[in-house]
């Protein structure tokens, strides 16, 4: 099987029957912590990979439904559960927004560069469709990974990632392609949101906040199950 199909066969679905959904607040509140510290105030957000559309509708909500907002993914059942969230600024659509010619003011590119094949041409083809891009990229590599690449796999089979990437990667792959990072920032939610399940994830929570408090960096090089939330234009 190919690795697209799996979006729009329903085996993603299957897999993963929220589409994410249950992470879509603290996504668009850290997206909207980076564009107010920023200072950028979008006209029109496009949200390419847009899932089940929750991101966008937080989004939308803080900017008082008076922005544009257009949603695109090549999965039919990833947008059949953002039609929940349609509204008369919020409009979703099932097609590949690469193949349009759409110039936007902000691009959201949520958790996609790693589930794609060809990361690169798909980022030197968004490159010149808007002003500004956010992009949250997940940080699977780490010393924890490397000695225990079952993990790897794990993330492979139940989301579909298929490509692992470094701080440093992310920084090189951005460069190559022609953008200029703006403004970037961790994201944790292992550490900020989820509630320790038990004494061991309770001391691992406690060295995770005691080694990111030291090195942010080499929290995330040891310990994985971080993210960075890139402003780019």
């Amino acid at each position: 099987m190919q690795q697209e199909n799996i979006y729009i066969d329903g085996s993603y679905l299957q897999n993963n029957p929220s589409w994410g959904g249950e992470d879509s607040g603290w996504k668009a509140e850290a997206i909207w912590d980076l564009l107010q510290r920023n200072q950028i105030v979008p006209k029109e957000i496009t949200d390419v990979g847009c899932g089940a559309g929750g991101v966008l509708r937080s989004l939308s909500l803080r900017l008082g439904g008076r922005v544009s907002c257009n949603g695109y993914d090549i999965s039919p059942q990833a947008i059949a559960l953002a039609n929940s969230f349609a509204y008369e600024n919020i409009y979703f659509f099932n097609d590949d927004f690469t193949t349009k010619n759409i110039h936007t003011d902000l691009l959201l590119v949520i958790d996609v560069v790693e589930h794609l094949k060809d990361y690169y041409g798909f980022l030197q083809t968004i490159k010149t469709k808007s002003n500004h891009f956010v992009f949250h990229i997940p940080l699977d590599l780490s010393c924890r990974t490397i000695l225990k690449p079952h993990v790897l796999l794990q993330q492979r089979n139940a989301v579909g990632h298929i490509h692992y990437f470094t701080k440093e990667m992310v920084h090189w792959f951005l460069k190559d392609c022609g953008y200029e990072v703006l403004d970037i920032v961790y994201t944790k939610p292992v550490i900020d949101i989820e509630a320790p399940r038990g004494i061991r994830t309770a001391m691992k929570k406690m060295l995770r906040n005691f080694s990111y408090s030291f090195s942010e960096d080499l929290s995330a090089k040891l310990w994985g199950n971080y993210s960075l939330l890139i402003l780019a234009k």
